[in-house]
């Protein structure tokens, strides 16, 4: 051990049990105290609040006690500075520095859920992306789904089932390959509880799948098989307008 750490612990060990003794003097002379062995107790709260003081400047990134090749000495008596303070004041500098110490953490531990639950979104997104853009050879036979199948425990005003499917389908394949059901609502015209009905029915067929935006946003958007099906309905739509 060099002779800068040993000088930080001299300071520490005495300028904390000086405070310690000071404090104790304080109260003793005032009469709160009438046992003189209570002069161990504040030694030792003098002590420990002074250890504490090197982590108080490494939470606030001084380099007061960092030794370097500028190094000042002055920086010592600065240092014992803090480590009196604080001894003489253990009992609220040792319950600060533990209430900082707790909310940092809480702090980190939030960030650390935010951090983790934003990397499962996005790795949620890149392998709904990734899926998306591989080749759709193995799931063609998956495309001769019967949407009129479909057991939607709902009341249509204008097109039947099928139809409606059909044309939320369809919507996927525009200008916006992720949509909400909100907008699908709005660019068809159907009542959004009706939407989101035939959205869940469409997901749990793999037509469809659901995803979460970083700011909570619940999107849509084709799977593989549903870009098979958008495109077997596009083609018989155009076989439909050739035979008219």
């Amino acid at each position: 051990m060099n002779t800068h750490y040993i000088i930080i612990i001299g300071i520490i060990l005495t300028i904390g049990s000086l405070a310690g003794v000071t404090n104790f003097l304080n109260y003793y002379f005032k009469g709160y105290i009438k046992s003189n062995y209570e002069v161990i107790k504040y030694i030792f709260s003098g002590i420990g609040a002074a250890t504490l003081v090197p982590l108080l400047l490494n939470m606030l990134s001084s380099d007061l006690i960092k030794e370097t090749t500028t190094f000042n000495n002055l920086n010592y008596f600065v240092f014992a500075g803090f480590c009196f303070v604080a001894g003489y004041f253990s009992d609220r500098f040792i319950n600060s520095i533990g209430d900082k110490i707790l909310k940092d953490l809480e702090k980190t531990n939030d960030k650390v859920d935010q951090v983790i639950s934003s990397t499962k979104a996005n790795e949620e997104k890149i392998d709904f992306i990734v899926s998306t853009e591989t080749e759709v050879d193995e799931i063609e036979e998956q495309s001769k789904i019967d949407l009129k199948d479909f057991k939607v425990q709902t009341t249509f005003e204008d097109d039947d089932i099928k139809t409606q499917m059909d044309k939320i389908i369809k919507s996927f394949t525009g200008k916006f390959k992720f949509r909400t059901a909100k907008g699908i609502s709005k660019e068809l015209k159907y009542n959004e509880t009706v939407t989101k009905t035939i959205l869940d029915g469409l997901q749990g067929e793999g037509v469809i799948k659901k995803l979460t935006s970083n700011d909570g946003k619940v999107l849509w958007a084709l799977t593989n098989l549903g870009f098979v099906m958008a495109s077997k309905n596009k083609d018989d739509n155009d076989k439909n307008e050739q035979k008219k």
